[in-house]
């Protein structure tokens, strides 16, 4: 009997001492920036896996392809191939640039910023960045929240120029527009339509204007990783 009531004291000693102690200091959750939202929706925590990214750029007028530009990039070491009617440039980004590959390179940036708007929101420099929330987008009227990156600096080959993304509750981007030296008119305003996934990667593949006569799209992409 004495054993048992020294184990039972014993039990109950070991319990207060437990709900005595300290809890754990609660874990600080980072807060990530709206850009940097748009860009994980769009799978850039996945880009650091790619060796290569081949696509065609097109643009469509009522129905006809009006232009094609077939591009291969390795974003590591920059080299860039542009494939275009009958035409092939091969340049790397990081050497010096002659005047046809800075206009293939113009193209190529465009290009790429209609592909991958979402990172240029993270990788481009000499930018500012601002937010509005419940705006109602351009085309579909719908009331939806904004982003907007301006081009401040002197360097690139749009300064002054801005582009407002327009995203809903899921920071998935639904439309956007391009403003002119900042203009508060909207030089250009499309959908961002036909969504695609590879190897992480996330594309708007679709790209119309309000009145559905210019289509902006991409095809044939492809996806190399890194061994």
């Amino acid at each position: 009997m004495k054993n048992t009531f020294l184990i039972v004291c014993l039990l109950i000693a070991a319990t207060s001492c437990k709900n005595d102690s300290k809890p754990d200091a609660p874990t600080k959750v980072e807060e990530i920036s709206t850009p940097q939202q748009l860009a994980q929706t769009a799978g850039i925590n996945n880009w650091n896996d790619v060796e290569e990214i081949k696509f065609t750029f097109n643009v469509d007028k009522n129905g006809t392809t009006v232009m094609s530009r077939k591009w291969k990039w390795n974003p590591n070491t920059d080299a860039v191939q542009l494939i275009a009617r009958e035409d092939t440039v091969n340049y790397n980004r990081k050497a010096a640039l002659d005047s046809i590959q800075i206009s293939t390179d113009r193209g190529f940036i465009n290009d790429v910023y209609w592909l991958l708007p979402e990172y240029k929101l993270i990788w481009d420099q000499g930018t500012s960045i601002t937010e509005e929330k419940s705006q109602i987008a351009p085309i579909s009227k719908e009331t939806l929240d904004k982003v907007t990156i301006l081009y401040t600096g002197d360097g690139g080959y749009t300064p002054g120029d801005a582009y407002d993304l327009y995203y809903d509750k899921d920071h998935k981007v639904r439309e956007w527009a391009y403003r002119r030296q900042n203009d508060t008119a909207i030089g250009m305003a499309t959908t961002f339509e036909d969504f695609k996934t590879l190897k992480g990667l996330t594309f708007a593949t679709t790209h119309k204007t309000a009145d559905g006569s210019t289509n902006i799209n991409f095809t044939d992409i492809e996806i190399t990783k890194k061994k």
